[in-house]
């Protein structure tokens, strides 16, 4: 193997760690998504759609059968896998319309704690992220929050929130307070 294959695999390589955590970044994004799951069905279905399709091209160069089944599944795979990641992304940061304020209604916040190695008996440890809980369209709807809503709002309280309808028509929750 020369060099310049070397380096060709290792930049795949880390391209390919590069969009494994871009992935975990997105997962936030996920979070504040209404309708997340249908989008990422829809999307993991269109991606298993194209593989196939990538699949059946590049699967015709390989020698045997074996060979191209391999190549035909690790093409629907890869894009099935990484096409919920292109959905939200492309939804959230292509997106043509602007922010509206949305009067939603108060249900809940909780704060969570999420460490690694667990918490010491006795340790004081900040909230990590809020679940916030509220009443939007009579459906009830969480989303995670970086930080507590101001204020102690009272369950029934109506509070603004920021709504952006992404490219797909999928709204997502903007970056407040």
């Amino acid at each position: 193997m020369s060099w310049k294959q070397k380096i060709g695999y290792f930049l795949v390589g880390l391209a390919f760690l590069g969009l494994i955590a871009l992935y975990a970044l997105e997962f936030y994004y996920f979070k504040r998504t209404f309708g997340i799951r249908t989008m990422s069905l829809v999307a993991a279905g269109i991606g298993a759609v194209v593989g196939a399709i990538l699949g059946g091209a590049l699967s015709r160069k390989a020698e045997d059968a074996v060979d191209r089944i391999q190549v035909f599944l690790f093409c629907i795979v890869l894009c099935a896998g990484f096409s919920p990641l292109l959905a939200s992304l492309s939804n959230r940061l292509l997106s043509p319309h602007p922010v509206k304020w949305e009067g939603v209604q108060f249900f809940e916040e909780k704060a969570y704690i999420s460490e690694r190695f667990g918490v010491m008996k006795g340790e004081k440890v900040k909230p990590r992220g809020y679940n916030l809980f509220f009443m939007r369209e009579g459906k009830l709807v969480r989303i995670d929050n970086r930080l507590p809503l101001p204020g102690k709002p009272q369950r029934g309280d109506t509070f603004q929130i920021p709504v952006r309808k992404g490219l797909w028509g999928v709204e997502w929750v903007g970056a407040w307070p």
